[in-house]
């Protein structure tokens, strides 16, 4: 059972054209499979998502005070990233179409075997060769399954979420300081704006007194010259 398991997955080359298609399809869901980790490993990292939302806020400036954890997770998320998530299902679809052109090479290939002058065993044959052909869309399975037990154990969407939410902390934890201060300056710009006025007021008070004061003295010095001139 082993040997015929192996022998059903492992990829043959025969001369034919589903040959070289067994070949293709298997050096691409192989490549998906060890390079989309790797590459995973290197750029899901945290000052990758950094460096990224530096250049979207050079791009679009500050973050708007509405941007949710999960529209800022997806727009620091790399291009890694995004193929991981993609990835799983493009290789479903790889292995059906793959299956789909063998199965049509098959069925061209042996359409007279089945004729009149079929042999005895040509149906047997046939099954057997059709069957073979659904190796390409087992490839594609087993490869979906292990790329997303690797992303669900990587949990690298979960990390990038939870960096977004402390990223969006830390903006709202500035925007509040920054609004504080600001206040801070404008109750002082008043405080210092009703003392001018009050020092003002009072300079003016002041100076009014002053002036009454000396009017006050010319009058009754003015009272007084009248007095002496009278007696």
């Amino acid at each position: 059972m082993d040997k015929s398991l192996w022998s059903f997955l492992l990829p043959q080359w025969d001369g034919t054209a589903y040959g070289g298609l067994q070949w293709a399809f298997a050096l691409v869901m192989l490549a998906a499979v060890v390079v989309l980790p790797l590459l995973l490993a290197r750029s899901a990292r945290p000052a990758q998502w950094q460096a990224r939302l530096q250049a979207l806020a050079g791009e679009r400036g500050p973050l708007p005070v509405t941007t949710t954890p999960d529209q800022l997770s997806q727009a620091v998320a790399t291009p890694a990233e995004r193929w991981a998530a993609a990835m799983p299902g493009l290789i479903l679809m790889l292995g059906l179409l793959g299956t789909f052109i063998g199965l049509g090479l098959a069925l061209t290939a042996t359409a007279g075997v089945l004729g009149p002058q079929a042999a005895p065993g040509a149906l047997g044959a046939v099954i057997d060769a059709l069957g073979s052909k659904f190796k390409i869309a087992a490839w594609s399975m087993l490869a979906f399954l292990i790329l997303k037990s690797w992303i669900t154990l990587r949990a690298h969407e979960q990390a990038r979420l939870a960096w977004s939410i402390g990223v969006l902390k830390d903006v709202a934890t500035a925007a509040a300081q920054a609004q504080a201060v600001q206040h801070a300056e404008e109750q002082q710009r008043l405080v210092d704006a009703i003392k001018q006025s009050g020092q003002a007021l009072l300079a003016a008070q002041q100076a009014e007194a002053q002036r009454a004061h000396l009017r006050h003295g010319e009058w009754l010095d003015a009272m007084q010259r009248q007095s002496g001139r009278s007696s």
